[in-house]
């Protein structure tokens, strides 16, 4: 698959990219200017959505999707000091609430400038948009010119988690259903049933998700890989360490949209499946007690060859009578035809979705 390289360089009012430290250049008229307030990555004036890693030398790691950064600031300029693992990561950057712009970030540490323009109190959203496998955002700090920084918008105080694959990831989703591009710009965590759900319900929201990956085995049948039960583990997914304490986001309700992967290499065996679904329900349900559990049907599966589908929903069933929970339920959604290219949900299939789940996690969340 090829990427192609795009750097935006805009004017003001919108967003532009440069590496290396000469892109912070000085004039001679910059000593009348009010000197740029900095702050670290962990600062309580930098305020992020979703889960992120704390690494050893204070970068904050955005390494699954959706994952957004806001601020708040009185300035004229906001640069990001930033870094991408890959040539593969996007982000939508959004000001003052005005539809996001999609920005790409070249492999390495750079500095993003997300506003420049006219001065004044703004707010900014910064979203990664990929899936996991396809790279780490790593924020080292942030920086504001002719001004500072002032106290972000408060998030939520619902919160949401969705557990799941490319589907929940928002792969191939930010397309037209007869476009065949299969590039990195079609993916967009922002676009999937889950952020849909939180905008809905006025809810914080974590997208705990892994394309290509199950619950027992990944899409290609391999077991010894990390699947559901071990990323969830992890704040972020490809690294071992450091884990993911859930004491710092503990949700009121949760989706799990898991099996197909596991079913695409055949039907797996019923005992095996069941038996490590009911024990990751019971490791989630172990870090969130309180929270309404509801275990979602897979989109894409289907009866065409095999019966997936109809097996997957009676093996949910079975993990939910095993379980024993009033707090544990089967929702139930139908299959959606996605894109001819890949069968992935698109965003007007990810809007079906929320359609249907809405009522649900509504009551859940009283």
């Amino acid at each position: 698959m090829t990427v192609s390289r795009r750097h935006f360089a805009l004017s003001a009012g919108a967003f532009a990219l440069a590496a290396g430290p000469a892109f912070a250049r000085a004039s001679g008229k910059a000593k009348a200017s009010p000197a740029p307030k900095e702050v670290q990555a962990r600062s309580p004036l930098l305020s992020y959505e979703g889960r992120t890693a704390d690494m050893g030398d204070g970068t904050v790691r955005a390494g699954f999707p959706g994952v957004v950064l806001r601020t708040r600031f009185d300035g004229t300029k906001l640069t990001l000091k930033t870094a991408a693992s890959s040539d593969n990561l996007y982000l939508d950057i959004s000001v003052d609430g005005g539809a996001p712009k999609m920005v790409h970030l070249a492999k390495g540490a750079q500095q993003l400038v997300a506003f420049e323009g006219t001065a004044g109190t703004h707010t900014v959203e910064i979203a990664r948009r990929n899936e996991s496998w396809e790279g780490v955002w790593d924020i080292a700090g942030a920086t504001v010119e002719g001004g500072g920084f002032v106290t972000p918008p408060d998030l939520p105080a619902k919160k949401l988690m969705f557990i799941g694959d490319s589907i929940t990831c928002g792969a191939a989703c930010d397309v037209a259903r007869d476009d065949p591009r299969e590039d990195m710009t079609v993916n967009n965590a922002q676009k999937t049933y889950a952020k849909l759900l939180a905008k809905r319900l006025n809810t914080q929201v974590h997208l705990v998700s892994y394309g290509g990956r199950g619950l027992i085995r990944d899409w290609q049948g391999i077991r010894d890989t990390n699947n559901a039960p071990q990323f969830y583990e992890r704040a972020a997914p490809d690294e071992a360490g450091p884990l993911w304490n859930p004491a710092n986001y503990v949700p009121d309700a949760i989706g799990i949209m898991l099996g197909q992967n596991d079913f695409n290499q055949g039907i797996p065996d019923q005992n095996e499946f069941v038996n490590a679904y009911v024990e990751f329900v019971e490791k989630v349900r172990r870090d969130a007690p309180k929270a309404v559990v509801f275990l979602i049907d897979t989109p894409i599966a289907t009866d065409d060859a095999i019966p997936r589908r109809t097996v997957l929903q009676a093996y949910i069933d079975e993990v939910v009578r095993r379980l024993r929970s009033p707090l544990v339920s089967h929702a139930n959604i139908k299959h959606y035809a996605g894109r001819p290219a890949n069968g992935h949900p698109i965003a007007e299939d990810h809007i079906g979705i929320a359609d249907e789940l809405e009522p649900l996690f509504k009551k859940a969340l009283g």
